[in-house]
């Protein structure tokens, strides 16, 4: 599941796409984009950020890289299963709260497509807990490690066909 909703957005091909990850390490699984954040950068090709808990820090990083495309990471609560990932409407964002920062991520994402010639699009990953502590549930840490992996295999591809 988790290779096909990357898949859906990323295929092949990440250039010129931003990766944005929004999280607080001390609230569990709100960990996830901090931790993803991390992990991916170590991937050559792979172009990502890390807003922690201030999504506001996303135009600063638009305007340094202007990518073509921005991806917002994000845990979520959206009634799936803990650790399922789901592509997440602007306007989903809009009507329900589906994001724990205090700075809607709507907001953000509408003055960024209004400013810079930039499709924006928000993956979230539905949390199993939110309480204060650190570390990820298994759930929501198995499907980290997963999106790890998809991303390490796209690039060891793309680095075996230069």
């Amino acid at each position: 599941m988790v290779a096909e909703v990357l898949a859906q957005q990323f295929g092949p091909d990440l250039t010129r796409t931003l990766l944005i990850t929004l999280g607080n390490t001390l609230r569990t699984d709100d960990g996830v984009g901090p931790l993803l954040a991390g992990e991916l950068a170590q991937f050559p090709g792979v172009l990502i950020e890390n807003a922690g808990d201030r999504p506001e820090r996303a135009i600063d990083f638009v305007a340094l890289h202007r990518p073509q495309k921005v991806v917002f990471i994000d845990a979520a609560e959206f009634g799936r299963s803990p650790g399922d990932l789901r592509w997440i409407k602007t306007s989903e964002l809009t009507e329900r709260s589906l994001s724990s920062h205090r700075l809607p991520l709507a907001a953000m994402i509408d003055w960024i497509e209004s400013e810079h010639p930039t499709a924006c699009r928000c993956l979230g990953i539905q949390i199993g807990s939110m309480q204060l502590g650190e570390g990820l549930t298994s759930e929501v840490a198995k499907s980290a490690a997963r999106i790890i992996r998809w991303f390490k295999s796209v690039t060891e591809q793309k680095q075996g066909v230069l």
